[in-house]
């Protein structure tokens, strides 16, 4: 009893220790209302599910459907739910170096472990999760899942491992139901549990098949009950269209390489990258024969594929990577030198990217949004605002109504996305409900422009509104011009 007491009280202490680690590295975003762009469109969605919209028929979006109930769930706990998702982001990510720390222990002693789990948590602003983006919440599931594999392994008999596989692979399901790309982490799961089943010799290839069949649905099962739900409702091929077929018909122009994009998740990744593979180098030489080495490398490698699975790049899609490598690094950071070493060029390079204090960022974007929303807040109380590429938010905290279902900016203005949303009839619907009021930017950023929407836009634009005031945008590099419907202004300044 003694014993279970303080291991009880250990873990409540590396908790509250990495709860501290997360308050240094995060506390400083927390009410900032534009993060990223992303997770704005995130809280938006969870805010019109209170309002009785319907994901994927009444508003677009190709995430599965836990990561907006996430967010509804936690949409209610402050004012505009940004305290409320940032703090519940805050807590997924603390819980996640929590499990990284548990796993690391395997490979490592408890000083090199705990660092690997605040290492988590100080390498996530570099890479965009200083907020709420998916892999922030579900990170934690695959860790948990990780974890079921790791105790799998250390199952004396079959039964052991199907029990703790069946839990893993159910978590990942769960993850899967965040993003879909979690499926390729699951597959490693779900091929070195069904080694173990081989190695420990003690089903028969008919039950062997039985346990497999039954992992494969256990992993699928998230998936399939929200499919299953839609189906029950109607809207069965709203479902399906969203989550399975759209990306299919997402093309990028010839003239345009995503490979920019990779250059600058690789230079954010080069301290993580390098300090592993120095670390996996040193514990491969130790030959750490008792933990199971070749399923954490295996783990590795299939996040890293999963990172360049879909081609876009972006930074915050590296996030998932750094669980497993966090996990590589722990021996290293186990070591006196490797440890100082590991942290200082850790918390250095974050310092670096983010800036400090990371305070400053949220003033800039609380005064940048508020002037977007003092400006529009007057004419959505006569109509639908459209924003064509700007901060969601602005949608949430001026209360507007949504001029289309495609309110995530790159839907209707990106040049890749044109097939995916039927975007020129999109366009048209959209304009066709004259909305009272249109920020622009001044600039598209990222992407190549749908050069049909724009165009179809400023037709609009130049018959039926007025340009009112240009205000800064969250990107300092570019502006928002606001134009009013022209029969909402004062006649003379009509005239003007």
């Amino acid at each position: 009893m003694r014993r279970i007491d303080r291991g009880v009280y250990r873990n409540a202490a590396i908790i509250l220790a990495l709860l501290a680690i997360a308050l240094l590295t995060r506390a400083g975003r927390v009410g900032d209302p534009a993060i990223q762009m992303d997770e704005q469109f995130y809280l938006l969605v969870a805010d019109q599910i209170w309002h009785g919209a319907l994901p994927y028929v009444d508003v677009w979006d190709r995430k599965p459907i836990l990561l907006f109930l996430i967010y509804a769930a936690l949409r209610p706990l402050s004012p505009d739910g940004i305290v409320a998702y940032q703090i519940g982001a805050m807590l997924f990510a603390t819980m996640t170096a929590f499990v990284i720390v548990l796993i690391a222990q395997r490979f490592t002693n408890l000083r090199g472990a705990w660092f690997a789990g605040a290492a988590y948590l100080v390498y996530l602003p570099v890479l965009g999760g200083g907020g709420g983006q998916s892999p922030v919440f579900y990170n934690l599931f695959m860790a948990i899942g990780a974890l079921e594999v790791f105790r799998a392994d250390e199952s004396p008999d079959s039964a052991g491992v199907w029990r703790h596989g069946l839990r893993a692979l159910l978590w990942a399901g769960l993850a899967m139901q965040m993003k879909y790309t979690a499926a390729i982490e699951g597959v490693a799961y779900g091929l070195w549990l069904t080694i173990l089943l081989l190695r420990r010799n003690g089903s028969s290839p008919s039950r062997l098949v039985a346990q497999v069949g039954l992992w494969m649905a256990a992993a699928l099962a998230p998936t399939l009950l929200a499919a299953g739900f839609y189906v029950l409702i109607g809207h069965g091929q709203a479902f399906v269209e969203a989550n399975f077929l759209s990306i299919f018909r997402v093309h990028e122009p010839d003239d345009f390489s995503t490979l920019g994009f990779l250059h600058s998740s690789a230079l954010r990744l080069a301290p993580l990258l390098l300090f592993a593979v120095f670390s996996s180098s040193w514990f491969l030489r130790r030959e750490a024969k008792e933990a199971p080495v070749a399923f954490l490398l295996l783990w590795t490698t299939f996040a890293i594929a999963g990172f360049f699975a879909i081609g876009n790049y972006y930074e915050h899609y590296a996030l998932p990577l750094i669980v497993p490598m966090m996990i590589v690094c722990a021996p290293l950071l186990g070591t006196l030198i490797g440890g100082m070493v590991g942290m200082t060029a850790f918390g250095s390079f974050a310092a670096l990217v983010i800036g400090f204090p990371p305070g400053a960022a949220r003033l800039l974007d609380e005064s940048h949004i508020a002037a977007m929303v003092d400006a529009a807040r007057p004419y959505a109380a006569h109509g639908c605002i459209y924003l064509n590429d700007g901060p969601t938010i602005v949608y949430l905290l001026t209360h507007s109504c949504l001029p289309t279902r495609y309110v995530f900016p790159e839907h209707l203005n990106n040049a890749a996305e044109a097939r995916a949303t039927n975007a020129t009839r999109s366009m048209a619907d959209l304009l066709a409900t004259r909305p009272s009021a249109i920020f622009v930017a001044d600039k598209l950023l990222h992407h190549p422009r749908n050069s049909v929407t724009a165009a179809m836009l400023d037709a609009a634009l130049a018959r039926d509104y007025q340009r009112v005031g240009t205000l800064p945008d969250i990107f300092p590099t570019r502006q928002q011009i606001l134009y009013a419907r022209k029969d909402l202004l004062p006649q003379q300044a009509t005239r003007r």
